[in-house]
């Protein structure tokens, strides 16, 4: 239940040392692995600001080798690329995000051959069931769901995903940006299910995320509001400057002490809040 927004590089991303090891399974133990990002709203990375590889509007990234991970019920929305971008030998399972309005791509793969040098390539893994992509205002017109660039294949498997233009007429499952050899493997079963999972249908995603996610989805600060309703009603755009849709706030500090009888805290949300 984060809000990340307004970065010049990533909005969230895990990552880690690369090769920290002689095999494998040492690069996957010595870089981030085992870990849940649920219910945030990772939007609006600043486009032309001040990166100093020029254009950087980022939503999510996943480094290489790092492994299971989770992405449940987040939302995307005006992020150019990395909505999220896996790297090389990445293994997530992505349920019940919605992602709206990514510029030129949604969720992509990309092992960088030169990045791993002499090692081998390993194949990354993504389950992805149940996710949502909507095109919006800064959209390209040749938009997929999954995008494959890079030099190293991917196995997947997928179920239920919607990917949809603004007018609601399907998009492309796959798409690819290399002309490498590198394969999405698709696969009838998913090679690793969390237990205790369960997956909503993905026509109920849209309304579910936008009501759940964020920073205190109960009591949401303007900016998260204001896109929460863009993306509603289909509005925004990728911006270069906060200052484009209000700038940071000025807030006065204020302290309340923390009464443990007034919260779920399992969930982390108010009881009154659990009790609906």
């Amino acid at each position: 239940h984060c809000s990340l927004t307004w970065a010049t590089d990533e909005n969230l991303s895990a990552s880690g040392r690369r090769f920290g090891g002689p095999d494998v399974r040492a690069w996957r133990d010595t870089t981030s692995h085992d870990i849940v990002f649920s219910f945030n709203l990772i939007g609006e990375g600043l486009s032309e600001s001040t990166h100093r590889k020029g254009e950087h509007s980022k939503g999510m990234l996943l480094h290489d080798n790092v492994t299971r991970v989770i992405l449940l019920a987040n939302l995307l929305a005006h992020n150019r690329e990395r909505n999220p971008l896996l790297k090389g030998g990445v293994q997530a399972t992505m349920v019940n995000n919605f992602i709206y309005n990514p510029g030129m791509r949604a969720v992509h793969y990309n092992l960088l051959a030169w990045e791993w040098g002499e090692h081998i390539p390993v194949a990354g893994q993504l389950t992805a069931v149940g996710n949502v992509l909507r095109a919006g205002p800064s959209s390209s017109a040749d938009l997929a769901f999954l995008m494959l660039g890079g030099s190293g294949d991917l196995n997947y498997f997928g179920k239920d995903n919607v990917a949809v233009d603004r007018l609601g007429n399907p998009l492309p499952r796959f798409g690819r940006y290399t002309t490498s050899a590198a394969r999405i493997i698709e696969h009838e079963t998913p090679p690793d299910w969390p237990d205790g999972l369960i997956a909503l249908p993905s026509e109920e995603v849209e309304d579910f995320v936008l009501k759940q996610a964020g920073a205190r989805p109960w009591e949401r600060d303007e900016h998260d509001l204001r896109l929460i309703s863009d993306v509603a009603e289909g509005r925004g755009r990728i911006i270069d400057s906060e200052k484009e849709v209000g700038g940071y706030p000025i807030a006065e500090p204020s302290r309340q002490a923390f009464d443990a009888g007034l919260w779920d805290l399992e969930r982390m949300i108010p009881r009154a809040q659990a009790d609906q």
